[in-house]
């Protein structure tokens, strides 16, 4: 009988041992599935963030235009930042059969870099060579976005060298966002500003 017993005892305890060691190997396993599932959501969470920062990277690095006139395809493009003129032409199938080469030769600079915004018109041979990116048709309005030196140079009490400061302002701030801002370029103020304000646009 006692025999009997001790068999029986002995049975309990390997019974006990084997639920342990199988609740110790639950729990690893367990362990092991929520470090998984944390890692994952890790991952995702930092590929979403790394997709958004490029998506962001790529718009910061784009310029959109808008070219129409003696173009193949006009219409509004993106293009990388630090295009040309001569990449937007392209990248709208080239001049058309009638554009006027004689203005562009002389006014276009087609190394010329383009802006994110720009608006760029390719006249035809027989529209008024006033008709452009730089002179508005109806009015004789200068737009000094888009005008070349020689336009600007029209400009009551701007001459050259004032002229070239206009360029290289628009050019280093991505073009003027209101006609006042004209008044910082150096050597224009509030009195000149009064006389030509009538006269320019953007």
């Amino acid at each position: 009988m006692d025999l009997l017993k001790k068999i029986q005892s002995l049975k309990i305890v390997d019974g006990l041992l084997v639920l342990g060691f199988l609740l110790v190997i639950l729990g690893i396993g367990i362990n092991f599935k929520d470090q998984f599932v944390e890692e994952g959501k890790t991952e995702i969470v930092s590929n979403s963030i790394s997709q958004t920062e490029k998506n962001e990277s790529q718009v910061d690095s784009e310029v959109t235009i808008d070219i129409s006139g003696e173009v193949i395809k006009p219409g509004v493009y993106k293009l990388e930042k630090g295009a040309i003129l001569d990449d937007a032409i392209i990248l709208a199938g080239g001049l058309g059969a009638k554009a006027n080469l004689n203005w562009i030769n002389r006014n276009l600079n087609r190394a010329e870099e383009i802006y994110d915004g720009q608006k760029i018109y390719i006249p035809n041979v027989v529209e008024d060579e006033k008709v452009v990116l730089g002179v508005s048709t109806t009015k004789n309005i200068i737009k000094i976005n888009t005008a070349s030196l020689e336009d600007l140079d029209l400009l009551n009490g701007v001459g050259p060298s004032i002229a070239q400061r206009i360029i290289d302002y628009r050019t280093e701030m991505g073009g003027f966002k209101s006609i006042e801002e004209i008044k910082l370029v150096p050597g224009i103020g509030d009195k000149m500003f009064e006389k030509i304000k009538n006269d320019i646009q953007l």
